[in-house]
């Protein structure tokens, strides 16, 4: 009887001392905020956002391949829904758009003067029209955590208007 309870003490202890040497195990990680945000800055190893027909080009040319197609598809909008403006006008806006996880672009905002805004009362509304007309777009992919995450990225329109006399 004796021995039993020695033996029982003595699991009992040894289960007492692995719990106490157990508990790293429990200890929470907690990771800087300077190196998150290295992990989740842009980096060159990312792949930025797409469109299927640029996915066969190297990395560079994706990127203008991308940038391109929507600059075309908005000044063909444009071209075949001219603007008609009050003012004579010489300046660039910037087109602000968001590229989600699933690839779809919406415009975000637009810069542009007030005195643009005035002279092409309609602008943003034919931007967001022409934006429509882009084709889902492949997601820009976080590499390093093989995550789809959302874009965004500035498109510089420059706009050339003459009033009608």
């Amino acid at each position: 009887m004796y021995s039993n309870s020695k033996l029982y003490l003595t699991v009992l202890f040894g289960l007492f001392l692995l719990s106490l040497s157990s508990c790293h195990l429990f200890e929470s990680t907690k990771v800087p905020a300077k190196e998150i945000k290295t992990a989740s800055s842009w980096s060159e190893k990312d792949q930025s956002p797409s469109f299927e027909s640029c996915e066969d080009l190297n990395p560079e040319d994706q990127v203008s391949c991308f940038e391109e197609m929507i600059a075309f598809t908005v000044l063909d909008y444009i071209n075949e829904n001219l603007w008609v403006a009050s003012e004579n006008i010489d300046e660039q806006v910037v087109l602000n758009l968001l590229i989600d996880k699933e690839g779809l672009i919406t415009l975000e905002s637009v810069d542009a003067s007030n005195y643009i805004l005035d002279a092409i009362p309609d602008m943003e509304n034919s931007l967001i029209t022409a934006i429509n007309l882009l084709p889902q777009a492949q997601p820009a992919v976080k590499t390093n955590v093989g995550t789809l995450v959302t874009t965004s990225i500035k498109l510089p329109l420059k706009i050339f208007a003459q009033e009608e006399n």
